[in-house]
């Protein structure tokens, strides 16, 4: 597991969560909404939270991975050296299973009566980046079989890890850049926030 010596992962703490927003709504109700389409909103907007909380995670550990390794020998010789970066693929590999998640969501809203109809230029970006998040959470979910089939190649990582140019996330043949995928997320909180202040399609 590569160790990275910078953190080139974007900074999304402006993104706030949108729990409470979403408890607001559960309280005045779902009016105009079908019943489908106000269970996949409220899905959405907990899986918007989920991801970003996971991706903040994995982003704090690389930043405690670089201080650690900035730490001078002395207080390493005291306390002893810790890894943290072994918990990144973790907090990475849920990040993306949400985010595949949201894909499905959108296609829901799409195909359902009485419910939010979804800026067409928001969704057009985060439709770009698709296949590789697909690409990334089918490699996980499959890598126990790929490596049955000696499909993976010396080198290649069998959990998520930071890249070799530490720009990205890699696993298997597939890597995706921190950039796309923070580019996404705020998409996604940005249709979050929308389908929240809006009743129905227009």
């Amino acid at each position: 597991m590569a160790i990275p010596s910078k953190c080139k992962m974007p900074d999304l703490s402006d993104l706030k969560p949108l729990t409470n927003r979403l408890l607001i709504q559960l309280l005045i109700g779902d009016r105009g909404l079908s019943r489908k389409a106000a269970l996949y909103r409220r899905n959405f907007v907990r899986l918007v939270d989920k991801a970003l909380r996971e991706y903040k995670e994995a982003r704090e550990i690389i930043l405690a991975q670089i201080a650690e390794a900035n730490r001078s020998p002395k207080e390493m010789a005291k306390d002893g050296r810790s890894i943290y970066i072994i918990t990144f693929p973790d907090h990475m590999e849920t990040c993306i299973n949400a985010v595949r998640r949201l894909y499905t969501l959108i296609d829901k809203f799409k195909s359902e009566k009485e419910s939010p109809t979804l800026p067409k230029e928001i969704r057009r970006l985060v439709e770009t980046i698709e296949p590789s998040i697909v690409d990334m959470r089918n490699a996980v979910e499959h890598i126990d079989e790929d490596i049955q089939k000696d499909e993976i190649s010396p080198g290649e990582p069998i959990m998520m890890t930071v890249s070799k140019d530490e720009d990205g996330v890699v696993v298997s043949k597939y890597e995706l850049k921190f950039e796309e995928l923070a580019m996404v997320l705020r998409r996604m909180h940005e249709i979050a926030l929308y389908i929240l202040t809006i009743k129905r399609a227009t």
